[in-house]
């Protein structure tokens, strides 16, 4: 396996500097760095490997553990899926869960990365790492147990002991990936490897915060320009622009985040702490004080990370739902104002309408993701949003529906009181806006279908 040098930064990294873990299973081999290199690897002759990988019998049994997936996505789309090439950046307890679950789907070709060494403390969110891994490297941790039940991937595991670095972003991601799960806590380094995979085009998903949040049926996966509630995703849009990426390719990258509110903030400094705060920290500038993690959130966010990619990869996506479901309060009174205004403009006596409160939820959260379909503004706090016709002669269901703003509603209302479709002129949008609309309210009339 070819590897490229690594770097890692500060005191808790300096033992662990050097080491770019090759391959490791089932028992440990210390390696050490050569005088004349920042890199060693790490080799095991193990004889079950070896017979593993000289054995007939191996892609026999490959398609054996395998199976379910391939049950699941079909033949064509796990071989897509054994085939790509994923890194993931981060191996705490979001990104080891969405490392491990991405080599038992069958992923092969897999860069990990991280600087930090398995702590007490992280026990309670690891994906494997046991009392014997407490000061390993958390990457070499990994490794050793994804080999473990993957042997077949030991010359294409390739865990580097390292901290992400922008300048070192080219070497670090090098091998033209086709997702990256970003999976850091710290901000700087977060926007250090946003920004060069948006400048890039390179596919990444980024995790949100896990610390602090225990409600495990808040989590979506959405762009960054559709979440809300989560104090890190506001600090990245707002530290992303000023870096200089576009508002358009700041609110494009993809991430998981919780919509549930933080029930705590971080813990205050100790007294010894408090006087020394720089000593404390993983890496310079790294935040000292720490956030409460219940263990399950990080392994969730992880899971459903592994999830995403794994589907991405497969060439058999999801639709996932980017934004909460609205309340039960918010659906009846955008039901009755529906109603006033197909009395009003459609001149419905009754205001019967063709859509039921489960549809009203569909339309708002999953189509419209709780934003004007003409302007992007979100839905909340003072920030009304309607659902109106968007075309006047079709019924007012579910495929003609639009969510927006009251006073693109009167546009709307105008234009069918004299009898006229929407334009991009008459609304004062582009003309891409309209077609956009077109092709969601199309899209749901496919699923009709079924």
């Amino acid at each position: 396996m070819k590897i490229s040098s690594g770097v890692a930064f500060g005191a808790a990294a300096a033992a662990a500097a050097g080491f770019w873990i090759r391959s490791v299973l089932r028992e440990k081999k210390k390696c050490a760095p050569s005088a004349t290199s920042s890199t060693a690897s790490c080799n095991v002759n193990n004889a079950n490997v070896s017979s593993f990988a000289r054995s007939e019998e191996t892609e026999e049994l490959l398609r054996e553990q395998f199976s379910r997936n391939e049950q699941f996505f079909g033949k064509e789309a796990q071989k897509k899926l054994e085939d790509s090439f994923v890194v993931v950046v981060g191996l705490g307890g979001v990104g080891s869960h969405a490392a491990h679950m991405l080599v038992r789907s069958g992923v092969r070709k897999i860069r990990m990365i991280d600087f930090d060494q398995v702590s007490l403390s992280s026990l309670n969110r690891h994906a494997v790492a046991t009392h014997a891994d407490v000061g390993t490297p958390k990457a070499t941790a990994l490794v050793k147990h994804l080999l473990e039940f993957a042997p077949h991937c030991r010359d294409t595991i390739d865990a580097q002991v390292a901290m992400f670095d922008g300048e070192h972003a080219e070497e670090m991601l090098a091998g033209n990936p086709d997702f990256v799960l970003d999976c850091i806590d710290d901000v700087a380094t977060k926007i250090d490897l946003l920004k060069y995979c948006a400048d890039h085009g390179i596919r990444v998903l980024s995790s949100m915060g896990a610390g602090a949040k225990a409600d495990p049926t808040r989590l979506h996966l959405a762009t960054l320009g559709d979440v809300c509630n989560d104090p890190l995703a506001a600090k990245l849009k707002w530290r992303l622009k000023k870096s200089g990426l576009s508002s358009e390719k700041t609110g494009a990258i993809q991430v998981i985040y919780s919509s549930e509110k933080p029930r705590m903030k971080l813990l205050p400094l100790s007294a010894e702490q408090s006087e020394n705060p720089d000593e404390y920290g993983a890496m310079p500038n790294f935040r000292v004080r720490v956030i409460p993690v219940l263990g399950t959130m990080p392994a969730i966010f992880g899971m459903a990370m592994a999830s995403f990619a794994a589907t991405e990869l497969a060439g058999i996506p999801i639709d996932p739902q980017p934004v909460p479901e609205v309340s039960r309060n918010v659906v009846k009174k955008l039901l009755k104002w529906l109603q006033n205004r197909e009395k009003k403009v459609h001149k419905s006596h009754s205001g019967n309408v063709l859509v039921h409160d489960d549809e009203i939820r569909y339309l708002v959260s999953g189509v419209w993701r709780a934003s004007c379909a003409l302007s992007g503004i979100k839905m909340g706090g003072n920030k009304r949003l309607e659902l109106v016709r968007w075309r006047h002669d079709a019924p007012a269901q579910v495929d003609n529906l639009v969510l927006v703003a009251p006073s693109a509603a009167v546009k709307l209302a105008r234009l069918a009181e004299s009898g006229e479709h929407p334009t991009a002129g008459a609304l004062g949008v582009d003309a891409a806006v309209i077609a956009k609309i077109e092709a969601k309210l199309q899209s749901i009339r496919k699923w009709q279908e079924y």
